[in-house]
C-alpha cells in the first residue's frame, strides 16, 4: 500500500482521514454523552460502519448504535451488545419520531444521486429525530475525498464521466458506457456551507478546516 493510500484509509485507525474523523468526534463527545439520559440510548448511524465507532473507540454502557446500509451489515457476536444492523434507505427511513434518540451519518449525503435526494435525505433525518449529526465533506477542499485527484469536484459530469470510461478512479468504479458513467458521476455531489446549511436550517454548521481551507461541514442540532 502506497503511503498516500495508507494516508486515506479509512480501515486504518491511525491514518490521516481517521485522525480527521477522532478530532470531530472528540469534539462532540461530551455534548452526546450529555444527552444519555437513561438506561437505553439509541443512535441511528445512517450508513454506518462499525469500524468506525471501534476506530474512534467511543463506547457507552447505555447506547445502542443501529447501523443502517443499502446492504447486510455482519455483526460479530462480541458486538451484538452494542451494535445492531438492518437493511434500509436513508430517503425513506422506516421510523417515526421518537423511535431513536439520535441520528448520525458520516459521509453519506453526498452520494444518494441528486440534489432532490439530498433534500429527500435531509427532511428524513428531521423528520425521525430533532437530535443528529450529520457529515459531509466540502466542496471547497482541493483534494477530492472519493476520487482523490485534486480539483475533480469542479469538473462538468461529462467531462468525468469520459474520466470515468477510461481509468479506475479510486471510490469510482469504472464504467463501460457512457450513461453509466454519467450515473457514477452523479454519485458524488458535494456541498458548499450555504447549501448545507439550506438543507438543515435549524442545525449549527461546524466547519472542519486544514491549512484554512473548509475540509468538511458537520450538521449538528443536540
Amino acid at each position: 500500500m502506497s503511503i498516500f493510500k495508507f494516508l486515506v484509509n479509512h480501515n486504518k485507525k491511525e491514518s490521516f482521514v481517521n485522525q480527521f474523523r477522532q478530532k470531530r468526534f472528540d469534539f462532540l463527545k461530551n455534548r452526546i454523552e450529555k444527552l444519555i439520559q437513561k438506561d437505553h440510548f439509541k443512535i441511528l448511524d445512517i450508513g454506518g460502519d462499525i469500524q468506525y465507532w471501534k476506530n474512534i473507540g467511543w463506547q457507552h454502557p447505555a447506547c445502542q448504535i443501529h447501523l443502517l446500509n443499502l446492504y447486510t451489515s455482519e455483526i460479530p457476536q462480541s458486538d451484538v451488545n452494542k451494535f445492531s444492523s438492518s437493511v434500509g434507505n436513508g430517503l425513506a427511513l422506516q421510523y417515526k419520531k421518537g423511535d431513536v434518540d439520535l441520528i448520525f451519518s458520516n459521509s453519506v449525503i453526498e452520494h444518494v444521486g441528486s440534489y432532490e435526494n439530498q433534500q429527500i435525505f435531509a427532511n428524513e433525518v428531521r423528520r425521525v429525530s430533532d437530535k443528529y449529526i450529520i457529515q459531509t465533506p466540502s466542496l471547497w477542499f482541493p483534494l477530492e475525498p472519493h476520487s482523490l485527484l485534486p480539483l475533480f469536484q469542479f469538473l462538468p459530469h461529462s467531462f468525468r464521466a469520459l474520466l470515468i470510461m477510461t481509468f479506475n478512479i479510486n471510490y469510482f468504479p469504472k464504467a463501460t458506457t457512457y450513461k453509466a458513467a454519467i450515473i457514477v458521476s452523479h454519485s458524488t455531489l458535494m456541498f458548499t456551507h450555504k447549501r448545507f446549511k439550506q438543507l438543515f436550517p435549524d442545525a449549527e454548521i461546524q466547519v472542519e478546516r486544514f491549512l484554512g481551507i473548509p475540509k468538511s461541514y458537520t450538521a449538528i442540532k443536540l
